[in-house]
């Protein structure tokens, strides 16, 4: 809801003032101020009926009539001053786009020791390789990393997880997660449940 917040944009960014801010690296974000009407028993037929106006802030690319495979990327900065979004999308080295397809879609974010990546099915996306569908989050701090990962389609089936980074031991791992080599890369087995849980290990680095 964009209420009275001041909306202020470049081309390739956005702010919205108590919400914070967007980075289109490729440009070409629209946006519309307008008023809407609508009830909750709209989206959910147990709710209130009583119809309320409220005036909405949308963003969108537009990717023209029946696109086929067509692709974006932003950036979203919950709570980040004008200034802060329009110096982020200023520095496009600040984040790498590791892949963003039907099989894969995973950034690196040097800065923030960060590298993430969601695989819809197995495949490579940078210095990760998973061998099912999987979330994976790598956050490095110093001379540690942590590796989060989930498994979103709760086969509960092991996969394995391989980051192509060196590491020399590992610190912890939950009792899901057994580390299978250290060295010049990290290959781990994840045995998730049916719920989609997270499950971590500690190793250091090399």
């Amino acid at each position: 809801e964009g209420g009275t917040h001041a909306l202020v944009r470049g081309r390739s960014w956005a702010h919205l003032e108590g919400h914070g801010g967007w980075t289109v690296p490729g440009g070409g974000l629209r946006t519309l101020r307008a008023d809407r009407t609508g009830a909750w028993s709209d989206i959910n037929t147990t709710s209130t009926t009583e119809r309320r106006t409220r005036r909405w802030q949308t963003l969108w690319l537009d990717h023209g009539t029946d696109p086929a495979d067509a692709e974006y990327v932003y950036v979203l900065l919950p709570g980040a001053s004008r200034d802060t979004v329009a110096r982020r999308a200023a520095d496009p080295r600040g984040r790498h786009v590791l892949a963003n397809d039907a099989r894969c879609q995973a950034v690196d974010v040097p800065r923030l020791g960060l590298t993430a990546a969601n695989f819809w099915q197995a495949g490579t996306a940078g210095p990760l390789t998973a061998t099912a569908g999987a979330s994976v989050l790598v956050r490095r701090r110093g001379r540690t990393a942590t590796l989060c990962v989930s498994e979103p389609p709760r086969t509960g089936e092991p996969l394995e997880i391989v980051w192509d980074h060196p590491v020399r031991a590992g610190v912890r791992a939950d009792d899901t997660v057994e580390i299978l080599a250290t060295g010049r890369r990290l290959r781990l087995r994840v045995t998730p449940g049916v719920v989609c849980t997270t499950h971590e290990c500690e190793v250091t680095l090399s």
